[in-house]
């Protein structure tokens, strides 16, 4: 048997509707995913809080409460990126530990964590403090290919994760590059690993037209779960549709317990979201061995490249976006190849803009870059290549930071007596994150909602529609037994 880990509410609209998902359309679902049968289900994350905040007006920590109130047999998840946390700073562990407390508080059950550069010293402490508060804890192993992310490089971290007691182990192929074979290989060094003490959940994005392969190596390996999405907000950028992973489970012979009705009727429902608020649906990618190629040596995620393309076209630059990604392939090699996550893949996106339309690389270096070399954001597993590093660093030698010095930091008591007093930790928590600007703005325009709001039945929707329409005079509607005709008056 697999079980399913649902990530609608958080991957989906993170990939392909920019983070901008309503909580009254997301508490319209949730009836229909209480019955679905998930294992857990993904809800939030620094960027779907960050949207909600300086985007939605909505407040994220409303939204997590109702959510727990309304699944209540449904694990909640979290996912954490590293020493960012919720923010863009890093952030010591009693930060750390005051985050997990609150989430928890609010109904989380499950964070997963991952690390941009799978550096698994720059977020043990992470595990050691959820699962002292009584959270379940996941890692996270973030995919790539190079020439160092191989089989026994996973092995390794997957044997350091254990060393953490994790709860789970993650598996996640964020650029969707993974293809079947090397799927297979790869969980076979993970479980030769974990030897069955630590379940496996996989997850993988679509972007290539690859997971379905990959997530039928997965299974066959006898990964403990799988992560999907709701139609509307799969495929693409996104993560596979949960009704086609359950469908290839079927024809495996693996036994999948999932309500099918209430999946059906989760997928119209998001897909009458899309339409109402003008959102693009997911649309399945097919597999292009050249486009593959292509992207395999920036691995450029499409979230960034979206906002990439724009940017260049402002510049009046787009016409050198070959260029630029071309360039992007070559900083990734020299920077020790990051994996190319936030905030890996700013950074040698931007420097590798930089490099090309300045005509003379490396010149001008950004600060996060130069900070990234000095190893500030943790080890990346590769050496930086040693001329690179020197135009850098100006020439100059540079002793290599250690983060983790600052781990044990107190920083919150600064904090509130320089912009408190706050009401609650969730108050004082998004002030730390946002900005006083963003939650002064947050609280008075804060959106409001039907508490409970209802899913309309599709007949109701389809008149509704219809009505609005201002050349339709009547209509006739025929299924079966069933006839109806109906006049508009104008």
């Amino acid at each position: 048997m697999v079980g399913f880990v649902d990530e609608t509410f958080r991957d989906g609209p993170q990939s392909l509707w920019a983070t901008r998902i309503k909580t009254e359309s997301q508490l319209g679902a949730m009836e229909l995913m209480a019955r679905a049968g998930f294992e857990k289900a993904c809800v939030c994350s620094g960027a779907i809080f960050e949207a909600a905040v300086k985007f939605m007006r909505d407040d994220p920590w409303e939204r997590l409460r109702l959510t727990r109130s309304y699944l209540p047999g449904v694990k909640l998840d979290v996912l954490m990126r590293s020493r960012n946390l919720f923010g863009w700073s890093l952030y010591p562990d009693e930060v750390v530990e005051l985050l997990f407390r609150t989430l928890k508080r609010n109904g989380a059950d499950w964070i997963k964590v991952f690390d941009g550069l799978n550096d698994i010293g720059q977020i043990a402490a992470h595990f050691r403090i959820g699962k002292a508060l009584g959270i379940k804890m996941s890692g996270i192993l973030t995919f790539s290919v190079s020439e160092i992310h191989t089989d026994a490089y996973y092995a390794q971290k997957t044997q350091e994760l254990v060393d953490c007691e994790v709860d789970s182990i993650t598996v996640v192929d964020a650029s969707g590059i993974l293809k079947g074979d090397r799927a297979r290989t790869l969980l076979a060094a993970i479980k030769g690993v974990t030897k069955g003490r630590v379940p496996i959940e996989f997850y993988a994005h679509h972007t290539m037209g690859l997971a379905h392969d990959s997530y039928r190596e997965a299974m066959l390996a006898g990964v403990d779960t799988v992560t999907t999405a709701a139609e509307p907000l799969a495929n693409g950028d996104s993560l596979p549709s949960t009704l086609d992973i359950a469908a290839i489970a079927r024809e495996l012979g693996i036994e999948v317990n999932l309500d099918y009705d209430a999946l059906r009727r989760l997928d119209d429902y998001f897909t009458w979201v899309a339409y109402a608020e003008g959102k693009p649906v997911g649309q399945k990618t097919a597999f292009d061995p050249i486009r593959y190629q292509r992207f395999i040596g920036h691995q450029i995620p499409g979230g960034m490249m979206s906002n990439f393309k724009n940017q260049l076209r402002e510049l009046g630059l787009y016409h050198r976006l070959d260029e630029v990604l071309e360039e992007a392939g070559r900083v990734r090699a020299e920077l020790g190849y990051p994996i190319m996550v936030t905030p890996f893949s700013q950074f040698v996106g931007v420097q590798a803009t930089f490099n090309v339309i300045q005509g003379e690389r490396y010149k001008t270096v950004p600060r996060e870059v130069s900070l990234y070399a000095r190893g500030h954001y943790g080890n990346s597993g590769a050496p930086i290549d040693p001329n690179v590093l020197d135009r850098i660093l100006g020439g100059k030698s540079a002793e290599r930071e250690s983060p983790e010095k600052a781990f044990g930091a107190s920083i919150l008591k600064d904090f509130e007596r320089e912009h408190g007093p706050f009401a609650s930790d969730e108050q004082r928590l998004l002030n730390l994150f946002y900005g006083k600007e963003h939650i002064d703005a947050l609280n008075r325009e804060k959106t409001t909602f039907e508490e409970r709001p209802s899913v309309k039945q599709p007949l109701r929707v389809l008149v509704e529609e219809l009505a609005r329409q201002g050349t339709l005079r009547t209509f006739k509607l025929e299924r079966g037994r069933l006839r109806l005709s109906m006049g508009f008056s104008r």
